[in-house]
């Protein structure tokens, strides 16, 4: 059983392990593959491995007009690296303090405050501290004078070049969800709460959820995919609707879900979406039956896909 736990100053330490280091956005296979090794090395040494990131990306404080979509939310990036097994998931907020704080003293006040590190595994392009002035090779000093070692990964490849989050972004801004979930191990989700939208859909037989996602969540290109959704452990197919549907002008949600033969009130609820593969690009259209047309082939594509 995996503890997650909240850093903050003072707390009770958590004694001598082995740490995984990052940001960990998506979780990826590259991501899996550093935890794995850290759990595989704590176990050698017959101590506790912690899995220590940061509740937000550093760039949503440190440059948030330039910040980056995140391929997760908190609670599901939490979430998926607890089940990577690791005994603690440390999460250390993200300040505009921690951002100003110089690499030596990060590794002083948060690091060694907190746990006895035999080792620490990062990623071989991990920057920390203040501008990023703290790499690999201040880690390396620092260990060595502290009593541990560090081990720098490389990034985990495909047969088409580094698997990493920024090129998990670029495929699902492209729509490519299903290519997005081979780097992922997993589909591309998003997570959302429901809010009333226009009512449309249930009068055209296609009840949709209207999702408001977190800020910097990474939406894929508009369109509409199949798609996932499990709920009180019932899994249900899903025609997801991405982008302001052109046919109602009125819209305001640009995340549309339909669970397909699910009949409940959702609102108010936190779901989340499973993004299967993209089916088709928005499209307007002027005649209501035509509309009614086309979800009906989106729901037949949709059980197809999913086979739900």
């Amino acid at each position: 059983m995996t503890d997650v736990v909240h850093w903050e100053p003072g707390m009770k330490a958590l004694g001598p392990c082995v740490v995984a280091l990052g940001v960990f956005d998506g979780v990826h296979l590259g991501h899996q593959a550093l935890v794995h090794d850290a759990i595989a090395l704590a176990r050698a040494e017959r101590v506790r491995s912690v899995v220590l990131t940061f509740d937000r990306d550093p760039d949503q404080v440190v440059s948030p007009g330039t910040a980056m979509a995140q391929l997760l939310d908190l609670d599901d990036k939490l979430s998926l690296l607890a089940c990577l097994g690791a005994g603690v998931v440390l999460v250390v907020p993200f300040t505009e303090r921690l951002a100003a704080t110089a690499p030596l003293v990060f590794l002083d006040e948060v690091l060694l405050q907190t746990m006895e590190p035999v080792a620490v595994t990062v990623g071989y392009d991990f920057r920390f501290g203040h501008r990023a002035e703290g790499d690999v090779d201040v880690l390396v000093r620092y260990g060595a004078d502290h009593g541990f070692t560090v081990v720098a990964h490389q990034l985990v490849s495909d047969d088409e070049g580094p698997i990493t989050s920024t090129r998990i972004r670029r495929l699902a801004q492209a729509g490519d969800v299903a290519g997005a979930a081979r780097l992922l191990g997993r589909p591309h989700r998003l997570r959302g709460i429901v809010v009333h939208g226009r009512g449309e859909g249930a009068e055209l037989d296609a009840p949709t959820a209207n999702l408001v996602t977190a800020p910097f969540a990474a939406l894929p290109a508009h369109g509409v995919y199949a798609g996932r959704v499990e709920l009180d452990g019932v899994d249900y197919a899903a025609a997801v609707s991405v982008g302001l549907p052109p046919s109602f002008p009125d819209a305001t949600s640009d995340l549309e879900v339909h669970l397909i033969g699910y009949r409940g009130d959702l609102y108010g609820r936190t779901i989340t979406v499973e993004l299967i593969e993209y089916l088709r690009p928005q499209r307007h259209f002027d005649d209501p039956r035509e509309l009614a047309s086309a979800i009906r082939a989106d729901v037949d594509a949709v059980r197809r896909l999913t086979g739900i």
